[in-house]
């Protein structure tokens, strides 16, 4: 089965995850240099983190299918993709700071504003709303799923701006802005595959969201989302070491004064 889109939604979706993938590859550009790294460990670090966003975003592509994805029986399918690009990226996120140095100094040299900021591309639940409208997605999903990006996407920016300017309380801000982040995606991605809502309603058979299983948006839950997720425990680690620290974040100290651990 064929879901007929809107034309506008595939120029956006695919801009958002261009636009990430390129604002996150000079992110980590900016760090490396910031983090003092010998120049070849900085080129290192920088080439290949664009090439590890690359790859993940044309498997991502290659991946999406045209048609909803439905077992013998005809009812759709979570794709196995949501479970593989997940992991994957999770497992590298953090296997990474485990065992590089120079990764874990990038990561401490970028700024916890930044890390904050970057989520204003959770905005994109703004085009579930007309989906909505048009039917394309279920209201059990498109609402909750639309409503709490668009409130996660607009206050980044002031959260951000609460750290940069150190202002009274902007940590706790920060945590708590965080956690509703990442539990709005988890709740997002529980919805979408319908699992959260066989918890809720044990016995009631229920299907994934079938628009959200096919290209463009399956690249929302396959590209954006892990990175949303990343971003989420990245700052979560920032905001904690910077406690410790007692300033806005050892993503602002050099590696020197900070090493990380």
């Amino acid at each position: 089965m064929r879901i007929a889109f809107p034309p506008y939604v595939t120029p956006i979706v695919l801009a958002l995850v261009l636009g990430l993938a390129v604002w996150l590859s000079r992110l980590v550009a900016q760090a490396a240099r910031a983090a003092d790294l010998p120049p070849a460990t900085r080129r290192r670090v920088t080439l290949s983190t664009a090439i590890v966003l690359g790859l993940w975003l044309i498997a991502a592509l290659l991946r999406a299918p045209a048609e909803v994805p439905v077992d013998a029986n005809g009812r759709g399918i979570v794709p196995a993709a949501f479970a593989v690009f997940g992991t994957a990226s999770l497992v590298a996120a953090f296997g990474a700071l485990a065992l590089s140095d120079a990764w874990r100094r990038t990561v401490a040299a970028i700024p916890v504003e930044r890390l904050v900021a970057t989520q204003v591309f959770r905005l994109i639940g703004f085009i579930f709303l007309p989906l909505l409208a048009l039917g394309a997605l279920p209201a059990h999903f498109a609402l909750p799923a639309g409503w709490g990006d668009v409130a996660v996407g607009l206050a980044a920016p002031l959260v951000a701006l609460a750290l940069f300017r150190r202002a009274p309380g902007a940590r706790a801000l920060a945590v708590g802005w965080n956690t509703f982040g990442l539990l709005d995606l988890m709740a997002a991605v529980g919805l979408g595959t319908g699992y959260l809502l066989q918890a809720l309603r044990p016995g009631v058979a229920t299907e994934p969201t079938a628009a959200m299983t096919v290209f463009p948006l399956v690249l929302i839950p396959t590209f954006a989302v892990p990175l949303g997720v990343i971003l989420h425990l990245y700052t979560f680690r920032a905001l904690a070491r910077g406690r410790a620290a007692g300033t806005r974040g050892t993503a602002s100290l050099s590696p020197h004064s900070a090493p990380a651990r």
